[in-house]
């Protein structure tokens, strides 16, 4: 069987795709993953073949001023989803990194004519090419479905993309024909579309083991991070990793500092409990070792460390970090907090209570013994291969 995924934009954004990849080609199935130029190196360090295509885009240009900010959450009954952006627009940045990629993914998909044609979320180009090429779609969430929270005119937005292929917005499905979904009870959204449950398989790119992940830690262990879209799109100023770090460190505990090199090279002197992790080191491979994680509140993230029945922390700043953070909450195993209290006493105490042997570690517990119970890829390859055998009867 020949698989075709697609991804768009951002790294972490195809990390999501890296272990169906993995199971696909270990049963013995042709992957093949077309994306813009600029993802070909991320792609080819995972060990998949790439395909580039089409044109690449600058994601901090396409989405400046468009990645909406947290704003008041001290309001009585304010939840982080009340400042998710609107909408999906025909001019927004999901629809210009669609516009880049499509007609040379179209092409590529009538030549190589594969089976499946797989996508990660707000990926608008795979799910028209899948209806142009007359092939089953299968969406794989990276998370909670956050476009629950987001409105999408389809004659607007998907319209205008469909109609290069003669097609209509009605014959395009964004969530495709099979949707994989990893987030278990009660982290995914009670509105979102029903999904077949996948395991979540952490992979946060290439990385090396330094020596000192080999022994256990002297004392608790806290991992501080701030993923990659912040840095990537010029938006890490928005929160004080300084100021996170310096109030995380007040605590009797050893803090594990893992940041992109421009965030790096913005931080000030730092306390004698502090290690500021060279890269690269995922946090697949510090996580297992820690007590608890404060973090910005990407999906990816937020998953890696509900595998490792990690407490966390999010202090949500921008986009889907809103949502993931109060999809945390419902589970118990962690908290957010808004922007303004993301540092001092607040911050220390909230951090302080995730180390303990307190309810957020019981719950956390759960939600990893939830996400290990799920079907792991290799267990849902046999569910692509009879949908692709289904449409070819």
């Amino acid at each position: 069987m020949r698989i075709l995924m697609s991804t768009w934009g951002w790294r972490s954004h195809f990390y999501s795709l890296v272990p169906l990849g993995w199971a696909l080609q270990a049963a013995g199935h042709e992957v093949r993953v077309a994306s813009h130029p600029s993802l070909v190196a991320a792609i080819t360090s995972a060990g998949l073949a790439a395909v580039p295509l089409g044109e690449d885009v600058d994601f901090a240009e396409a989405f400046a001023g468009r990645i909406g900010a947290v704003g008041d959450l001290d309001r009585p009954g304010a939840q982080p989803t009340d400042r998710l952006e609107p909408a999906i627009t025909a001019d927004g940045g999901v629809v210009r990194f669609a516009d880049a990629l499509l007609d040379d993914l179209v092409a590529f998909g009538r030549a190589w004519q594969p089976d499946v044609l797989v996508w990660e979320p707000f990926n608008l180009a795979a799910p028209v090419a899948a209806a142009a090429l007359g092939v089953p779609g299968v969406l794989n969430l990276w998370g909670p479905d956050s476009s629950v929270t987001l409105r999408l005119d389809p004659e607007s937005v998907l319209g205008p993309l469909a109609a290069r292929f003669g097609l209509a917005a009605a014959d395009v499905s964004p969530h495709g024909d099979l949707t994989l979904d990893p987030a278990p009870p009660p982290l995914q959204a009670p509105t979102a579309r029903p999904g077949r449950p996948v395991r979540f398989v952490p992979y946060n790119g290439t990385a090396v083991l330094p020596p000192w992940l080999h022994r256990p830690a002297a004392r608790p262990r806290v991992c501080v991070t701030a993923g990659t879209m912040m840095a990537g799109v010029g938006l890490h100023d928005r929160l004080d990793l300084t100021r996170v770090i310096r109030s995380v460190a007040e605590l009797d505990a050893e803090v594990v500092v893992v940041v992109e090199p421009r965030q790096q090279r913005g931080l000030g002197p730092l306390p004698a409990n502090v290690r500021l992790a060279d890269a690269p080191l995922a946090i697949r491979l510090v996580l297992p070792t820690c007590a608890a994680l404060v973090q910005q509140g990407g999906a990816g993230t937020t998953m890696t460390a509900l595998t490792y029945g990690v407490p966390q922390l999010i202090l949500p700043q921008v986009s889907d970090q809103h949502f993931n953070g109060e999809r945390l909450a419902a589970t118990g195993a962690g908290t957010w907090l808004a922007p303004e209290h993301a540092g001092g006493a607040t911050l220390r105490d909230a951090v302080g209570e995730l180390i303990g042997d307190g309810p957020a570690r019981t719950a956390a517990a759960s939600m990893r013994d939830r996400i290990r119970a799920l079907p792991s890829p290799a267990e849902v390859v046999p569910v692509l291969t009879a949908l692709a055998r289904r449409t070819r009867t």
